[in-house]
């Protein structure tokens, strides 16, 4: 779709991360026409986030609530009928569902593998629940993983791995500015409303490697993972339905690295073994990288409980004692 309206009516460029006139009418059309599933999420804003914070109760203690609305629920196409006048309707709709009612909720869906969404408040009507399709319906902005500056990393299948998944030899990993690496995670790093949830991961997973004799060390690593499947966001912001993107580097110390992903592109499997290649740029000297290359089992992989993403963690087994020693500075 070209961008045909580049302003709205007041002559005010409209951002180009929303749809024109004409974009949205050929959406409305065919959210009319196909039995579109869509996700509902609430709109949780930073002055309710607040609000609830600073609630108190009647001795005077400060009430900590977590918003139930962080959950998405998905919808199946046939449990929606869209209609003319740009209004959905949702008949009997499920109990997950009915908790929206009155609030301000996100709606996303995905037109011709693009992603979309729009912000609509949920309001009961005889029939069931109905939600007003606004005049703003925007493409969503996903975050890209890339490579850093100061860091790269490849990852090397190995001729002898049994993966299914193995679709290339070698795969370049991305990164995310969240997850800052050769920085220890601390637990504040997880937003509030993910804490009890990530909690409950952590319990389990520290359980899990207790009773399989599994070394944790420090178990700062695990922050990350709980960090990374708790979070909501990641398995909603997905610009391009279906498509394939490189796993992720959220954790590496001197004696792993963790992998994170949407669980269809993780492309390691437990117990088997790989290869990576770390990079380092040197800005002075002739040498202009300095390079570590290092053997590592994938030791673990944790799912979330929604079975969407994982992390896999992935201990060194064949590396240079140089190697461990710089690693380590890097940490420090």
């Amino acid at each position: 779709m070209q961008n045909q309206e580049s302003k709205n009516q007041s002559g005010v460029q409209k951002n180009s991360s929303q749809l024109t006139g004409i974009e949205r009418q050929l959406v409305l059309q065919y959210l009319m026409d196909a039995n579109v599933p869509v996700t509902l999420t609430e709109e949780i804003e930073l002055g309710q986030e607040k609000a609830a914070e600073n609630e108190k109760s009647e001795n005077g203690h400060r009430i900590r609530t977590v918003a139930s609305g962080v959950f998405p629920v998905a919808l199946p196409g046939e449990q929606i009928t869209v209609l003319d006048q740009g209004i959905i309707l949702l008949k009997n709709p499920p109990e997950s569902v009915k908790v929206f009612d009155g609030k301000k909720v996100r709606v996303q869906f995905y037109f011709n593998r693009l992603g979309l969404y729009f912000i609509t408040t949920v309001k009961t009507v005889k029939s069931g629940l109905a939600l007003v399709i606004p005049s703003v319906i925007s493409k969503i902005q996903e975050k890209e993983t890339k490579k850093t500056e100061n860091f790269s990393a490849v990852l090397c299948f190995n001729s002898n791995s049994s993966s299914e998944k193995n679709i290339s030899s070698s795969v370049n990993c991305g990164f995310s500015p969240e997850y800052p690496l050769f920085v220890n995670p601390k637990w504040s790093d997880v937003e509030e409303p993910n804490q009890q949830e990530a909690k409950k991961y952590l319990e389990k997973f520290v359980m899990l490697l207790r009773s399989d004799g599994k070394s944790i060390g420090n178990g700062l690593f695990l922050i990350s993972v709980v960090r990374f499947l708790s979070d909501k966001n990641f398995s909603q912001n997905q610009s391009i339905e279906g498509r394939k993107n490189p796993p992720q580097i959220i954790y590496i110390d001197h004696e792993r690295l963790v992998l994170a992903a949407k669980k269809e592109n993780i492309i390691v499997n437990k117990d088997e073994e790989y290869s990576v290649v770390l990079g380092f740029p040197i800005s002075k000297g002739p040498i202009k990288e300095r390079t570590v290359y290092a053997v590592f089992t994938v030791e673990n992989i944790f799912e979330d409980d929604l079975n969407q993403k994982c992390c896999a963690v992935c201990r060194y087994k064949n590396i240079k004692e140089e190697d461990v020693r710089y690693l380590e500075d890097k940490k420090n």
